[in-house]
C-alpha cells in the first residue's frame, strides 16, 4: 500500500507531459490550418479587388462568396490531415518491409491484392473530385440566391413574392442536397472496399501462414507477429483510401480557388505608365469606338472635348452609350478604337491609381457602406479632419439632417445606408466626392430617382460640387442640364447633335423635340395634380 501513492505520482508525471503534448500538437495544427485558410482568403480578396468590372459582370457575388467560404473550408479540412498523408504511407511501407523480413512468401501472398485495391480506390476517389466540384457549384448557387433575394428583399415584399422565393430557394437547396448525397455515396464506398480487400489479403496470409507453420517453415511466434503487423498495415491502408477521398475533395477546392486567382484583370498599367500628380482637367474623346466582349459596338467614332472647369452633358435614349462614356474615362473599360485623353495624356498611359485619384463619381445608385456617416463621407480621404468632413457635408446640403441624428456624424447608418432616405444617401455621396476634391467629375444620372424636394437639395449640392471642376453629366431629366456649357446628344452610339442648350433649341432638331416632349409631359403631370409625370429620353425616342 505504501507504494501506491508513489505509483500514482509517477503515473501523473507521465500523463501530464502527454496531455501537454496532445494540447500542443492539436493547437499547433489549428494554428497552421487556420493561418492557411486566412492567407488564402486574403489572397483571393486582394485579387478580386484587382479585377476589372467585366469580371464581376461575368460572376455572381454569391458564387465569389462561396469560393471564399466553402472552397477555402475544403482546403482547410484537407490541411488538418497533412500529418496522416505522411505517416500512413510511411507506416504501410515500413510494415510491408518488416513483413518481408519475417517471411517473403507470406508477404507476397498478402500484397498481391495491393494493385487491385489501388486500382479500385483510384477509380472511386477520382470521381469524388468531379462530384465535389458539382457540390460546390450547387452550394454557390444557393449562396448567390440568398445574396440576391436578401439584397432585393424590398422588391420581394412589395410584389408579395415571398412564397415564390422560398420555393425557389427550396429547389436550389434540394439540388445541393442531391449533389451532396452523390458525393457522400461515392465517399462512403471507400471504407468498405478497402476493408473487404484488406480482409481478403489477411485471410489469404493466414491461410498460407497456417500451411507454412504446419510444415515448420515459420514459427508460431513469427506468425503471430506477422499477423499483428499485417493488421497494423491494413488499418493504415484503409486510412490511405480515406485520405485519397479527402485529397480529391481538397483538390476540388484548390481547383476552384486557382480558377479565380488565375484570372487576369482586363485593366493593367502599361510598363511605361506615368503618374499625374496634378491635372488641369481637360478631357478629350478622340474618335472613340467601343465594343463589349459580345462584339456589339456601343460607341462609334465619338469625338468631343471637355474644357477645364466646364460642364458637358451627355443625353440620349437607353442603350445610346451614355454610361459607357462615363465608364471609359476612369478606365473601367478600355476603348476599342481611338482614345480618351486627360490633359493630352491617353488614359491608358497613366497609372490607374493616379488616374482615378483625380476623378470623382456620383452614381445614380448610391452605394454607402455599413458604418458611420463620417466614415462614408471620408471614404476617399480617411485622414480628413472632422472640420473638413463637416465643410464637405455643408457644401452637399447634408449637415443639417446629419446633426438632427442623436449621434450626429457618428451615427451608424446600417448596411447600404438603410437608415437614410434616397436624397440623404445621395447628399452623403456628394459630400464624399466634395471631400475627395477631384478635378474631373462624373455625374451619372445623380438625380433621376429622387422626388422634387430631394432633387432640389441634391441639385444645389451638385452645383456646389461642379464649381471649378470639369464635369460630365449623364442625364435623363433634360431640365437639369440647361446650365451646362455643352450638350452632346447620342443616338445609337453616335453623336447626333452637339452644342449649347440655346443653340440646340434653336436648331429645332432631335434635342429640341425631346425637350419639348418632356416639358409637355411635366405640364400634364402638374395639371393632373401629381407632379410626378416626368418624361425621360427613354419614353420619348420618336
Amino acid at each position: 500500500m505504501g507504494r501506491c501513492p508513489a505509483r500514482c505520482v509517477r503515473y501523473l508525471l507521465v500523463q501530464l507531459p502527454k496531455g501537454l503534448a496532445a494540447f500542443g500538437s492539436v493547437y499547433a495544427f489549428s494554428v497552421v490550418t487556420n493561418r492557411i485558410a486566412t492567407s488564402i482568403r486574403d489572397q483571393v480578396y486582394e485579387h478580386l479587388h484587382r479585377m476589372s468590372l467585366s469580371f464581376f459582370e461575368r460572376n455572381k457575388i454569391g458564387h465569389l462568396m462561396s469560393r471564399m467560404t466553402n472552397d477555402v473550408a475544403l482546403i482547410q479540412n484537407g490541411s488538418t490531415l497533412v500529418v496522416d498523408f505522411i505517416t500512413a504511407p510511411t507506416i504501410v511501407l515500413l510494415g510491408v518491409m518488416y513483413m518481408f523480413v519475417i517471411d517473403w512468401r507470406l508477404t507476397l501472398t498478402c500484397v498481391v491484392f495491393a494493385p487491385a485495391m489501388s486500382w479500385i480506390i483510384s477509380r472511386i476517389t477520382h470521381r469524388i473530385r468531379k462530384l465535389t466540384i458539382s457540390l460546390q457549384l450547387a452550394l454557390a448557387d444557393v449562396s448567390a440566391l440568398i445574396e440576391e433575394t436578401i439584397a432585393g428583399v424590398r422588391i420581394v415584399k412589395s410584389f408579395g413574392m415571398e412564397r415564390r422565393e422560398v420555393d425557389r430557394f427550396k429547389a436550389e437547396n434540394q439540388r445541393s442536397l442531391r449533389a451532396a448525397l452523390r458525393a457522400a455515396r461515392r465517399n462512403a464506398m471507400v471504407t468498405p472496399v478497402t476493408e473487404v480487400l484488406g480482409s481478403l489479403a489477411l485471410a489469404a496470409g493466414m491461410l498460407v501462414g497456417g500451411y507454412q507453420m504446419v510444415h515448420g517453415r515459420i514459427t508460431l511466434g513469427d506468425f503471430f507477429v506477422f499477423i499483428a503487423v499485417g493488421f497494423y498495415v491494413s488499418n493504415n491502408a484503409k486510412k490511405i483510401g480515406r485520405l485519397g477521398a479527402i485529397y480529391h475533395q481538397t483538390m476540388a477546392g484548390v481547383d476552384r480557388i486557382f480558377e479565380i486567382l488565375e484570372e487576369k484583370p482586363d485593366m493593367t498599367n502599361a510598363p511605361d505608365a506615368i503618374d499625374l500628380p496634378v491635372v488641369e482637367g481637360q478631357v478629350e474623346f478622340r474618335d472613340v469606338s467601343f465594343s463589349y466582349q459580345t462584339g456589339e459596338e456601343v460607341l462609334s467614332h465619338i469625338s468631343f472635348t471637355m474644357e477645364p472647369g466646364k460642364a458637358v452633358a451627355v443625353v440620349g435614349p437607353s442603350g445610346a452609350g451614355k454610361s459607357t462614356i462615363a465608364n471609359i474615362i476612369p478606365r473601367f473599360y478600355d476603348v476599342s478604337g481611338g482614345g480618351v485623353l486627360i490633359d493630352g495624356h491617353d488614359v491608358r498611359s497613366i497609372k490607374i491609381e493616379s488616374l482615378r485619384s483625380h476623378i470623382g463619381i456620383v452614381p445614380q445608385e448610391t452605394i454607402l457602406f455599413s458604418g458611420t456617416i463620417r466614415d462614408n463621407i471620408a471614404y476617399g480621404r480617411p485622414d480628413a479632419t472632422d472640420e473638413e468632413v463637416e465643410q464637405a457635408a455643408k457644401a452637399a446640403n447634408a449637415h443639417i439632417f446629419i446633426t438632427q441624428f442623436e449621434h450626429g456624424y457618428h451615427t451608424v447608418i446600417g448596411e447600404r445606408g438603410v437608415r437614410l432616405s434616397g436624397g440623404e444617401r445621395q447628399r452623403i455621396s456628394i459630400a464624399r466626392a466634395i471631400l475627395k476634391d477631384p478635378k474631373v467629375l462624373i455625374l451619372d444620372e445623380a438625380t433621376s430617382s429622387l422626388d422634387a424636394t430631394s432633387e432640389r437639395l441634391v441639385q444645389e449640392a451638385l452645383e456646389s460640387l461642379m464649381r471649378g471642376r470639369t464635369t460630365l453629366v449623364i442625364a435623363h431629366r433634360l431640365s437639369t442640364i440647361t446650365k451646362c456649357d455643352e450638350i452632346v446628344v447620342l443616338r445609337s452610339g453616335s453623336i447626333a447633335e452637339q452644342g449649347s442648350f440655346s443653340a440646340l433649341m434653336a436648331q429645332n432638331g432631335l434635342f429640341a423635340k425631346l425637350y419639348r416632349s418632356q416639358f409637355d409631359l411635366q405640364a400634364i403631370g402638374a395639371a393632373a395634380g401629381t407632379g410626378t409625370s416626368e418624361g425621360t429620353l427613354d419614353q420619348n425616342q420618336d
